[in-house]
């Protein structure tokens, strides 16, 4: 039997820094799954609330917005692999740590992303 990886290009693994850690972090199907679990809404509206966030010029320090951004890093841990809750993800990243965790998962969502076509196949 032939091997996945043998056959097609698989997904280079990705990751958060949390803590001076690399954390796996990936967006696949497992991802959307716990996003929509944190987040309350379904996947379609979680990405159009998180489009319409970064076209604003400024950013809002809201519970919306922390949520929004809060299931995404949720969601991209849960993807790569990594077994956790909600709540222990954020007792994990420092406050210190939370600029460069934002921009990381900003990044894994923009290289890994789903595009309309993708979610209804």
């Amino acid at each position: 039997m032939a091997r996945l990886s043998d056959l097609v290009h698989l997904s280079d693994q990705t990751f958060i820094h949390i803590q001076g850690q690399k954390v796996p972090a990936m967006l696949n199907f497992t991802s959307i799954n716990a996003i929509e679990e944190a987040y309350g809404k379904g996947y379609a509206q979680f990405e159009k609330d998180l489009n319409t966030m970064l076209k604003r010029k400024v950013v809002k320090n809201d519970r919306k917005t922390m949520n929004l951004v809060w299931s995404l890093v949720y969601g991209l841990l849960i993807g790569g692999g990594t077994e956790c809750t909600f709540d222990e993800m954020n007792r994990a990243i420092p406050f210190a740590d939370v600029p460069n965790v934002v921009g990381e998962a900003l990044a894994i969502m923009k290289k890994q992303g789903f595009q309309d076509a993708d979610a209804k196949k």
